[in-house]
């Protein structure tokens, strides 16, 4: 499973969780700016993420709060995660690592099992909600 990580997140996250992962949940990380440049925007990352078949997963909550790229997501074809908490953003990094680490292994599960495209929000309480196309 490929995972695409927004600019949101600290890079070296989803470098660790690639170090980390084990069998059946093999991680492998997109570095956005290495792949799609410094500044890429929301389209240009959606559309990446449908063309190359990756899992987006974003802090973003515009993403999926705006209704054009939420059809965009599934238009494409997208599995997205959203952590969609309102205390997530203003979290440290370290609240951060600790946060994605502690629902990892449930987000890849769901990547494995749902069908694509699917939005699922992740709330600050580790809650998975699964969101319809806006």
């Amino acid at each position: 499973m490929t995972f695409l990580f927004d600019a949101n997140f600290p890079v070296q996250l989803g470098r660790a969780l690639k170090e980390l992962s084990r069998a059946p949940h093999e991680f492998k990380h997109v570095d956005l700016e290495a792949t799609l440049g410094r500044g890429a925007g929301d389209e240009a990352v959606i559309e990446a993420a449908g063309r190359e078949g990756w899992f987006l997963v974003s802090l973003d909550k515009g993403i999926v709060k705006n209704p054009a790229k939420r059809r965009l997501l599934f238009e494409k074809g997208v599995g997205t995660f959203s952590f969609t908490g309102s205390a997530i953003g203003n979290w440290s990094y370290y609240e951060t690592v600790s946060f994605v680490m502690a629902i990892a292994e449930e987000m890849f599960d769901l990547a494995d099992r749902t069908p694509r495209p699917f939005i699922f929000g992740i709330t600050d309480k580790k809650n998975f909600r699964m969101l319809d196309a806006g």
